[in-house]
This record gives structure tokens, C-alpha cells and sequence, in this order.
């Protein structure tokens, strides 16, 4: 009997999913959410997605992710892959000694490369790939086998509906809350907000229980900030190659205007 379109989808994903891996998982450092995630946080060996739309704090529940990994002793590299994370709110963690590395492709396009090369090391136990355009299905089939093969975990993290096409085994959907009376299966983080603070709702979407989460994100220097995209070329090294051949057609030099810094 010939295998439908739907069967041959649900052996991929049988097979990207593969055997859960024994290793304990990554906490997120937010008590009530790692309670109703299945092992405590997110998954090693599989691909986990953080989605939302930009400014509502999945970032900095990426960097929690971080923090709570590289303070258990572990390794941990973040793909930049629109090059836009501010560094200041990474000192602390680069004081680990080599804990942390994060890479800046050229071009976003790239990431995912970057992704697989690093998964193959073997180094790292959390990879985070953000900004990178949502995954096509070989992509993740082949990266969701390799952060099996060196029992990692791979987090993405997108704006859209989702990161990658296939093989994510966790899936949290970050809302901004509305300030409803009560959401049924929710639990509060945090009884008094402060000031700044913004409210949003973490769904678990994938990968356990249909849950929400209510999250009080800090504002001020409590959350990850980000650096302002250019168009321009961000690495200068590409503009002085460019003007060692700017001449005009009597072999002299031509004055280029300056490409202005990046915010």
C-alpha cells in the first residue's frame, strides 16, 4: 500500500525527532515556566523555537537560558545573525572565562552553516540561532541530527509563526498579555509588576502540555537591548578592500564618502 503525503511527513518527523535524550534539560531560570516544561526546560538533543514579535522579550528569556547554562558550567555559542546584540549586556557572561562565543555572519543567509559547524564540534551544549531565515525542512532535519548526535541543544529564535519548517520538539509563543481578568492554566511570575515592567503570555505550543505561562518582562536595564540594523556594510574591512581599487580613469585616486556607524 503506497504511503500518503501525510505518512511520509510523520516519518521525518519521527525520525528528527529521534530518541529523547537522557541528559537533563536546560532551565530556563523562571521557576514557574521550567515547572511545566517536561524536564525542567528546554530540551537537549532536539530543536527548541522561542517566537514573538519584536520587543516582547524572547531575547532576554534566551539570555536567561544562557545565564542558567554557562553558571551549571557549560558551553554555550549564539549565532548574531543580524548582527544587532548589544554588547554590553553580555559582559557578565564573557567573564566566564570562553563560556560564551558569539559569531556574527556576514550574512544572514549564513547562520544556519554556522549553526551546523559549531553542532559539530561538539563543544557546546546550547546553540542559539537568531535572526536566521526560517529553516527549510533539510536544514533542520540535518541540524536537529546533529545536535542529537552531540547531545545539545538547538534554540531558535524567530519573529514569525515559526522558526523552522520542521523538526522543532518545543515551541514557546510569547504574546504581549492584555490584561484579561485570568487566563484558565496560567500561573504568574512575579505578584507585584514593576513600573516599567511589560506582561506577556509564554503558550507552549509545541512539546508538552498546552499551557500558558504569565511572564513579567523587566524593563530598564533588565532587558537585553538591541543594536539598530544598517544597511551598509557592517565589517569596515570589506570598505578598505573596496577602496584600494577606487581610481579614476587616469590610475588616481577617487575620494569615497564615509559609511556612517551603526547605532
Amino acid at each position: 500500500m503506497p504511503l500518503t503525503a501525510l505518512d511520509l511527513r510523520q516519518q521525518i518527523a519521527a525520525v528528527v525527532a529521534g530518541t529523547p535524550s537522557s541528559a537533563p534539560g536546560f532551565p530556563t531560570g523562571l521557576a514557574a515556566l521550567d515547572a511545566v516544561l517536561p524536564g525542567g526546560g528546554i530540551p537537549a538533543g532536539r530543536i527548541t523555537e522561542f517566537l514573538a514579535a519584536p520587543g516582547l522579550g524572547k531575547t532576554t528569556l534566551a539570555r536567561s537560558v544562557v545565564t542558567t547554562t554557562i553558571r551549571s558550567g557549560q558551553c554555550v555559542a549564539w549565532i548574531d545573525a543580524t548582527r544587532t546584540l548589544d554588547p554590553r549586556d553580555w559582559v557578565s557572561a564573557s567573564l566566564e572565562g570562553q563560556a560564551l562565543w558569539v559569531v556574527r555572519p556576514p550574512d544572514p543567509a549564513r547562520a544556519p552553516w554556522c549553526a551546523d559547524l559549531l553542532l559539530r564540534t561538539g563543544a557546546f551544549a546550547l546553540v542559539v540561532l537568531d535572526g536566521a531565515p526560517v529553516l527549510p525542512r533539510v536544514v533542520a532535519v540535518r541540524l536537529a541530527q546533529l545536535a542529537r548526535e552531540a547531545d545539545a541543544a538547538l534554540l531558535l529564535l524567530g519573529d514569525g509563526n515559526r522558526a523552522a519548517e520542521l523538526g522543532s520538539a518545543l515551541r514557546l509563543v510569547l504574546k504581549r498579555h492584555d490584561r484579561s481578568p485570568g487566563i484558565p492554566g496560567s500561573r504568574a511570575i512575579g505578584s507585584v509588576p514593576a513600573p516599567d515592567a511589560r506582561r506577556v503570555v509564554i503558550t507552549i505550543e509545541k512539546g508538552g502540555p498546552y499551557h500558558h505561562v504569565q511572564l513579567e518582562v523587566p524593563g530598564g536595564p533588565g532587558i537585553t537591548r538591541r543594536l539598530r540594523p544598517h544597511p551598509e556594510i557592517p565589517d569596515r574591512r570589506g570598505v578598505a578592500r573596496s577602496r584600494r581599487h577606487d581610481r579614476d580613469g587616469r590610475g588616481r585616486r577617487v575620494a569615497q564618502p564615509e559609511y556612517p556607524s551603526r547605532h
